[in-house]
C-alpha cells in the first residue's frame, strides 16, 4: 500500500460507507480495503491499468475531465507532483460537492502537500490538517461558499511557436510536460534537420505533440503515431494536431504497452521522473522493449540530459549510439537497429 493510502486508512471512520470521489488514485488496494461507494478519476494510464478490475468500468474513469458524479459525500485528491495540476483537479472536483461537504487533500511532504492550506483555503475558511504520518499529511476543508462551474476553456492555454521553417500553434493544460513553452531538450532535437526514414514514426511520451507536429511537416513521407501516459497530454496533442492541420494517431500507452507493430523511426524526449523522484527506469524499460517495435534499419532518435548514461543502454539493446547534436545540458542521440 502506498503511504498516501495508508494515511487514508488510518482515518477510515471519515470515509466508510460514504459516496466518494477519489482523484489521482494510486494503483493499490485502498478501494478494496476501505469499504465505500467509490468513483475514481485518473489521468494516469498506468494507474488506470493497474486498477482495472477493482471497480466496475464506469466507476474508473481515465480522462482529462472529471466525471460528473452526483450526490457526493466527499472528494479526495491525491496530491499530484505539479501544483497547477492540483488546482486544475480541485476546480473540477469542488463544484460537484454541496456546501457543507468536505474535500480532502493527501500527499507526501516532499510532494507539495505543504501547499494544502493555500489550495484548500479557496473553498473554505478553515482548512485543517487531520493527520501526519509516513512522511504524508491529510488535510480537509468544508466547502462553505458557492463555487463556479468548471470550464475547460479557462484552463486551456494556446500559444504560438515560431521556427525558421514554420509557425506552430500548440494547446496545453496544467501539468502537461513543458506547459505553455518549448522545453530546451525538444528545441535541441528539433534543431536537428536530418530527415527521418519514410514510413511509420512513433512519438513516445508525446506531451502536447510538438515533436510530431514539426517533424511531420518536414518529413511528408512519414506517418506519425503519438502515445503518452497522461490523459491531459493526449487531449492537448489531439487539439494541437487539429489546430495545425496535421493528421496522426494519438492514444494512451503505459510505456509501450499499447504500441503495436514496427516503425521506421521512434522519436522521444523520454520522461525520467516518476512523481517527485528522479527515475530512469521508464527510459531503461523503453530501450529494452523498443527493439521489437523498430524495423530492421529503423532509427531511434531521442534527446536527454547529458548526465544520464543512456548510450550504454542504447548500444546494449539497439546498436551503436551517435550524438547528433548537443549543448551544455542536453544531447540528441541516434541509433539504428540492425538488419
Amino acid at each position: 500500500m502506498d503511504n498516501t493510502s495508508q494515511i487514508l486508512e488510518r482515518s477510515a471512520e471519515l470515509f466508510s460507507g460514504q459516496r466518494l470521489l477519489l482523484v489521482n488514485p494510486v494503483a493499490d488496494g485502498l478501494t478494496r480495503n476501505l469499504s465505500a461507494d467509490w468513483t475514481l478519476w485518473s489521468w494516469d494510464y498506468a494507474s488506470s491499468r493497474g486498477l482495472a478490475g477493482s471497480l466496475p468500468e464506469e466507476r474508473l474513469v481515465f480522462s482529462h475531465l472529471c466525471p460528473p458524479v452526483e450526490h457526493l459525500d466527499a472528494a479526495i485528491l491525491v496530491m499530484p507532483k505539479a501544483i497547477e495540476r492540483a488546482e486544475y483537479a480541485l476546480a473540477q472536483m469542488v463544484p460537484l460537492l454541496a456546501q457543507g461537504k468536505p474535500v480532502y487533500l493527501v500527499g507526501e511532504k516532499k510532494g507539495g502537500i505543504t501547499r494544502a492550506e493555500k489550495l484548500l483555503g479557496r473553498y473554505g475558511v478553515r482548512p485543517e490538517k487531520l493527520d501526519s504520518a509516513r512522511h504524508c499529511q491529510l488535510w480537509r476543508v468544508i466547502v462553505d461558499q458557492p463555487v463556479a462551474p468548471f470550464s475547460l476553456g479557462d484552463w486551456l492555454q494556446q500559444y504560438e511557436l515560431s521556427f525558421d521553417d514554420q509557425p506552430l500553434q500548440l494547446v496545453s493544460l496544467p501539468g502537461v510536460f513543458s506547459h505553455g513553452r518549448l522545453d530546451e531538450g525538444s528545441e535541441l532535437l528539433l534543431a536537428e534537420r536530418r530527415p527521418l526514414p519514410a514510413g511509420r514514426v512513433l512519438d513516445f511520451g508525446c506531451g502536447s505533440g510538438v515533436l510530431s507536429l514539426i517533424l511531420a511537416r518536414r518529413n511528408p513521407e512519414a506517418r506519425f503515431e503519438l502515445v503518452d501516459v497522461d490523459a491531459l497530454a493526449i487531449h492537448c496533442a489531439r487539439q494541437s494536431l487539429a489546430l495545425n492541420g496535421v493528421e496522426a494517431e494519438v492514444h494512451a500507452s503505459d510505456g509501450l504497452s499499447d504500441v503495436h507493430g514496427r516503425f521506421a523511426a521512434v522519436i522521444s524526449n523520454p520522461p525520467f521522473h516518476t512523481g517527485i523522484r528522479q527515475d530512469t527506469s521508464i527510459a531503461e524499460r523503453f530501450f529494452e522493449q523498443v527493439t521489437r517495435n523498430l524495423l530492421p534499419g529503423g532509427e531511434l532518435r531521442i534527446v536527454a540530459n547529458g548526465f544520464l548514461r543512456y548510450p550504454p543502454l542504447i548500444e546494449q539493446h539497439i546498436g551503436p549510439c551517435h550524438v547528433l547534436r548537443e549543448n551544455n545540458r542536453f544531447k540528441v542521440y541516434s541509433a539504428v537497429a540492425p538488419g
